[in-house]
C-alpha cells in the first residue's frame, strides 16, 4: 500500500508527498454502545486502514483527493463558514476542532486511499478522522498526543458532524497495539492491553448492508440512555449498578428499561472479559460475546436479520466460541472468536450459509490486532 499511495500521489499532484500516514479501522470484542455512557469497551485495531499521503502547500487550504470515489475538495483551516457535505465533512471538521482549540494549521495537498471497507461498522469515520488528525500534527508542527488527538476527533464528531458518539472508535484507531485488544475506561480514558486467549483469532464477517448511523436511531439510542440515567438521579449509566436497575426498572418505560438494562449488563460483561483474557480462557470470553448480541439485538435493539443470520450461524460453527454484531449496529459487521485451527473453515462455512440465507455474497476475513496511527514514509 505504501508505494501504491506514493505513486497515485506523484501523479496527482506531480511530486512526491512529504509524509504518508495510515490509521486503521477496528472492531470491538464486547462492550457496545457502552462508551458514550461512559463505560468499558473492549476494542482492537485491525489489518485494514486508511492512508493518507500529503505534501505541504504553504497556502492556508487543504486540496484533498480521494482515489477510492475519485472526488476532490478544497477547505480552509482558518475559515469554517462554509460546511461541506459528505465524506469531506471528516477532515474539515477535524480541521474546525484543531482550530477551535488553539492548535496551530497549515495547509497541506492530500491523497486518500484505503482498504477499509465503508459502512462495514469497521470505524471507517474515526480512521479517517486521525489519519487526518496525524496529517494536520505534522504539516503544523505540534506533538502528536493520541489521547489527546482522539478527544479532538470525538469533539468533531459530536459537534461538527452532529453524532453523539463516545470515544472508542478514535482512541483504538490512534492508541491499538500489535496483537492486543484494548480495554478502554471511557470516562478516565485509561487503557489496558489485553493479549487474546491463546490459539485464537477474530473472524470479521461484513454484512454487506450498509449502515448510516446519523440517519439511524444512533441517536434515539443516545438519549433514551441520558433519560434512563437521569430517572436514577445519575449523569451516566455507567454509575447505576445491577442492583440499583432491578429496584428501580418497574417504574421506568418499557423502552427505556431495556436500553438501560443493556448498558449496565454489557459495562458487566466488559470487565469480565479481561479477566478472562487474563486466565486464558476463550470458552467464557465467547460465551460473554454471545450474551452481548443477544442483548443488543433484544433489549438495545440495534441489530438486524443479517447481523443475526451471521451471529448465531457463526455461533453454531466448529471452532467458534462466541459471535456477535460489532459497531454501531443498524448493518455493517458481526465478528467471532475462533479457534486458529478452524478458521479457514470457519470463514468458508459462514460465508456459504449466509449467501443461501440472504441472497448477498458476504465479506469475511480473519484479523490479528494491529498498531494504531503511524507514520509510515518521511521524505528524506
Amino acid at each position: 500500500m505504501l508505494e501504491k499511495i506514493i505513486k497515485a500521489f506523484k501523479n496527482r499532484f506531480g511530486a512526491d508527498p512529504d509524509f504518508v500516514v495510515r490509521s486503521p479501522g477496528r472492531i470491538n470484542l464486547i462492550g457496545e454502545h457502552t462508551d458514550y455512557n461512559e463505560g468499558f469497551v473492549f476494542p482492537m485495531a485491525i489489518k485494514y486502514a486508511q492512508w493518507l499521503a500529503i505534501k505541504a502547500n504553504k497556502t492556508d487550504h487543504v486540496s484533498l483527493y480521494s482515489a477510492d470515489i475519485d472526488k476532490d475538495v478544497v477547505f480552509s483551516v482558518t475559515d469554517f463558514s462554509q460546511k461541506i457535505t459528505g465524506w469531506a465533512c471528516y477532515p474539515q471538521g477535524i480541521a474546525w476542532a484543531l482550530h477551535d482549540n488553539g492548535y496551530p494549521l497549515k495547509g497541506w495537498d492530500g491523497l486518500l486511499l484505503g482498504d477499509l471497507p465503508l459502512g462495514a461498522g469497521l470505524s471507517s469515520s474515526a480512521a479517517l478522522d486521525l489519519v487526518t488528525a496525524r496529517a494536520f500534527s505534522l504539516t503544523g508542527g505540534f506533538q502528536w498526543d493520541p489521547i489527546q488527538m482522539s478527544v479532538i476527533s470525538k469533539q468533531s464528531e459530536n459537534q461538527w458532524i452532529g453524532l453523539n458518539n463516545g470515544i472508542m472508535d478514535q482512541l483504538i484507531s490512534a492508541t491499538g497495539e500489535k496483537g492486543k485488544a484494548i480495554l478502554i475506561d471511557c470516562r478516565s480514558l485509561d487503557i489496558q492491553p489485553h493479549a487474546l486467549p491463546t490459539d485464537t483469532i477474530i473472524v470479521v464477517m461484513n454484512t454487506m448492508v450498509k449502515h448510516a448511523l446519523v440517519e439511524s436511531g444512533y441517536n434515539d439510542r443516545f438519549r433514551q440512555c441520558m433519560e434512563g440515567a437521569k430517572a436514577f438521579g445519575k449523569k451516566f449509566l455507567r454509575d447505576v449498578t445491577m442492583e440499583e436497575f432491578n429496584d428501580g426498572a418497574d417504574r421506568l418505560d418499557e423502552v427505556i428499561r431495556r436500553r438501560c438494562r443493556h448498558v449496565i449488563s454489557e459495562n458487566a460483561r466488559t470487565l469480565e472479559a479481561a479477566g478472562c483474557m487474563e486466565r486464558n480462557d476463550p470458552v467464557r470470553l465467547g460465551q460473554l460475546m454471545n450474551e452481548s448480541h443477544a442483548s443488543l439485538r433484544d433489549d438495545f435493539e440495534v441489530s438486524c436479520e443479517e447481523l443475526d443470520i451471521m451471529a448465531e450461524e457463526g455461533q453454531k460453527q466448529p471452532g467458534c466460541y462466541g459471535a456477535r454484531m460489532t459497531g454501531g449496529g443498524f448493518g455493517g459487521s458481526a465478528i467471532a472468536l475462533v479457534k486458529t485451527e478452524y478458521a479457514e473453515l470457519f470463514m468458508k462455512n459462514i460465508a456459504l450459509i449466509y449467501e443461501a440465507k440472504t441472497g448477498i455474497k458476504p465479506n469475511i476475513f480473519a484479523t490479528d490486532a494491529e498498531r494504531g496511527t503511524s507514520v509510515e514514509y518521511t521524505k528524506d
